[in-house]
């Protein structure tokens, strides 16, 4: 070839070099190749471009373009290579890099394999920066799934999360409640004050109704001034009915716009899985029955679509109102059931609390106690008694005789809260009863939702000097296989062992060998529920330390149970 021609040739593969630089940059596409044979690998301008590397001295390695790959994205990439190599046939695959400037960019890796027989003998590949492409689609995905005035999730992703929601709770058994909520009013401010304060105050009121239900539920706007809540995972009616009540109450203040002050309120139709339906489109439509409902009986308000669980929920949600009034004006009391030692004398008492409502009227434990650990008033309630309990007893010490035992019960909330040691302490100084007065009792399956706390915790009340006793010992977990974990005082063994004694052998059986377990662990075993004559002898015999029930005394108040201490003889004897 001439010199000439040499020369042509040099310069068209120049122009060839610079065309594909220029076409790499304006396609934001670098690329790389790989040759396994001789082991040379590199990279293209536009790829240090894409990577922001300023080193362009030190030679680039395989491993250098996968070191700019997220770490969360790496793993895929590597899959997908060793894939497609193993497969002999092209990947693609996008993930994030974050170049040496720190910024995160979206690139699409693409490339294919070379091979001679069994071996691999050269790869190329490409690198494209597809950052906005992905942007583009994240806006569109979002306009697809959210609504654009208030940002909430619209009907499309709001079918979704509630379909997820079924399946849920189909596998979990929980309750899924659909809320169905209309704005009252809203066409009048619409229609008065036009389009764009009608926006506004939808703006202004979206962040009410978010803060009104859990962190978990979904608000989606439905169309108009429609919301639908979706809340899942509800272990009672109870907790949809509060929510419902929460978002009606949110409107209670006027909405600010610009500088009117605009008035509205709120109505909710509710739907509770699977009572009202099995699937999404079911609920949607009971919701929307009962929020017509709703409205029918008055702006602001909230309606069940079952009548029958209308009436529950509205029943305990005004149980739940009339118990933290009832906190507030001082409407519960402390009755005081007596424990007996195997002689028959007074050795402690147990401390039961009591709620008349003035409109209710008695309330028993069962039904007020659940419901205080669901609200969150067991806390402070479990305080009242704990300092109520422990004056009382300060008062029976100041009396003289034999300084009985204060036998507390200790909810599930109270066993997590870090601060009931130091409570106790504070009230037990303050009163100056002893601490070896002390019991605090706690059921199997207080202890077993949280183990290391409550572990953790009987520590801190027995380093105090007061004792712990497991109440209705049997019950939950059969005991056997976590007994040896806690560092307790007694068993109180429950009163379905004792009810059928003396003439039911399997019970007899079971108490002996409670009996048997506690006093080879050292501790003080308690019968509950003794109403007779016949089974005070018989939890005697079996070797039970003490006894409490009826046959000795119901709870009584405070003043009613003095004569025990009074008494010089008598105790043991039905009252």
């Amino acid at each position: 070839m001439s010199r000439e021609g040499s020369l042509a040739g040099s310069i068209a593969n120049a122009h060839a070099g610079e065309t594909l630089a220029l076409a790499e940059a304006a396609a934001h596409l670098g690329t790389w190749h790989h040759d396994y044979v001789t082991g040379s690998y590199g990279w293209s301008d536009q790829l240090y471009e894409i990577c922001a590397r300023t080193d362009r001295e030190t030679p680039p390695t395989p491993g250098l373009l996968l070191g700019y790959v997220h770490e969360h994205d790496r793993l895929a990439l590597e899959a997908a290579i060793e894939f497609a190599r193993d497969e002999r046939r092209p990947f693609a695959v996008d993930t994030r890099l974050v170049g040496d400037d720190g910024i995160e960019r979206w690139v699409q890796h693409r490339g294919h394999f070379a091979y001679s027989g069994r071996r691999t003998i050269r790869a190329l590949g490409t690198v494209q920066d597809v950052t906005q492409r992905k942007r583009a689609e994240e806006r569109l995905a979002y306009r697809v799934n959210y609504d654009e005035l208030t940002g909430l999730p619209n009907r499309k992703l709001l079918a979704d999360r509630l379909q997820q929601a079924v399946l849920q709770a189909n596998h979990s058994g929980s309750t899924v409640a659909v809320l169905y909520v209309d704005l009252d009013r809203f066409k009048s401010i619409n229609d008065t004050l036009g389009h764009d304060v009608g926006n506004a105050f939808l703006r202004v009121v979206t962040p009410r109704l978010v803060e009104a239900v859990r962190d978990t539920d979904t608000v989606a706007r439905s169309g108009g001034d429609e919301f639908i809540a979706v809340l899942s995972g509800l272990t009672s009616i109870g907790e949809a009915a509060r929510i419902a009540e929460r978002v009606v109450e949110s409107f209670a203040k006027p909405v600010t716009v610009g500088d009117r002050e605009l008035y509205s309120s709120a109505s909710v139709g509710i739907a509770v899985f699977p009572d009202d339906g099995e699937t999404p489109g079911d609920l949607i439509r009971s919701a929307e029955a009962a929020l017509y409902r709703a409205k029918e009986r008055g702006y602001g308000s909230f309606r069940f679509y079952s009548t029958v669980t209308h009436g529950r929920a509205v029943d305990r949600l005004e149980l739940e109102h009339a118990l933290r009034r009832g906190f507030e004006r001082d409407e519960f009391a402390l009755h005081y059931q007596p424990l007996v030692d195997r002689s028959g004398r007074l050795v402690a008492v147990e401390a039961l609390l009591r709620w008349s409502d003035p409109k209710l009227g008695a309330i028993g434990p069962d039904e007020f106690v659940p419901l205080c650990e669901e609200i969150g008033l067991i806390v402070p309630l479990g305080r009242w008694v704990i300092k109520t309990a422990l004056e009382q007893l300060a008062a029976w010490n100041a009396l003289g005789g034999d300084r009985l035992r204060m036998a507390l019960n200790i909810s599930g909330r109270q066993v997590l809260d870090p601060t009931l040691a130091s409570f106790l302490r504070d009230v037990v100084l303050e009163t100056g009863v002893g601490f070896e007065q002390v019991e605090l009792e706690m059921t199997e399956s207080v202890v077993m939702g949280d183990v290391a706390g409550a572990r953790s915790m009987i520590a801190e009340l027995r380093a105090l000097g007061a004792s712990v006793s497991f109440d209705d010992f049997g019950t939950g977990y059969s005991s056997l296989s976590y007994l040896k974990h806690f560092d307790v005082d007694a068993l109180k063994i429950d009163r379905t062992f004792v009810r059928d004694l003396p003439h039911d052998r399997g019970d007899a059986a079971i108490v002996t060998a409670v009996v048997a377990l506690g006093h080879a662990m050292g501790l003080r075993v308690v019968a509950e529920g003794v109403e007779t004559a016949e089974q005070m002898a018989m939890v005697t015999r079996l070797g039970c330390d003490e006894m409490q029930g009826f046959h000795f005394s119901r709870p009584l108040p405070p003043e009613k149970l003095e004569r025990f201490l009074r008494e010089a003889s008598g105790v043991g004897k039905r009252s």
